[in-house]
């Protein structure tokens, strides 16, 4: 397993716990690594940048794919909300390296009458290194012949998050 793999597994989980408490709300982010930085990317704005639309499913691995080779990432993780048939909350984090390693996890989150959150279990309660929770982290790293309006339509795309891109340099 990669290096990079490793920290996502071993300090993401961590990072975002934090960042949605500090929040008070799970919003989806998607981060990736190269060899010297990780990338957070919350997809919120994307909203605003995509006729009022998220990103999710095909776009999402498509962008994904298209980063990957941008920026040479080795690893990606991507985490987001789900609610079970029983109303049990919880955020579902899927690593994945270039490598084809997987990690996915669950963490219970607790919210209040006002549904913002006030506690996300630090245990997870359910992981895997085979299965992910959400399907389109299988896509992430494949190689993707884009056609040359797809190509046009993730650079413009690009573009216009790249001001919310936040980078953080990786600890040696």
């Amino acid at each position: 397993m990669n290096k990079v793999f490793e920290f996502l597994k071993k300090d993401f989980s961590n990072t975002y716990r934090d960042i949605v408490l500090e929040h008070k709300a799970v919003n989806k982010v998607i981060t990736f690594c190269d060899n010297k930085n990780q990338y957070l990317l919350f997809t919120g704005m994307f909203s605003e940048v995509n006729g009022g639309k998220g990103i999710y499913g095909e776009l999402e691995a498509y962008f994904v794919n298209f980063l990957a080779d941008k920026y040479k990432a080795t690893a990606f993780a991507r985490a987001s909300a789900y609610v079970l048939e029983d109303q049990t909350s919880f955020i579902g984090l899927d690593i994945k390296s270039i490598d084809n390693d997987i990690w996915s996890q669950q963490n219970i989150f607790h919210t209040d009458n006002e549904s913002k959150v006030t506690d996300v279990e630090k245990k997870y309660t359910n992981s895997s290194d085979k299965n992910v929770i959400c399907p389109a982290v299988n896509a992430y790293f494949e190689k993707i012949p884009f056609p040359e309006d797809t190509q046009k339509f993730l650079n413009e795309l690009y573009e216009q998050v790249k001001p919310s891109l936040q980078v953080i340099q990786l600890k040696n």
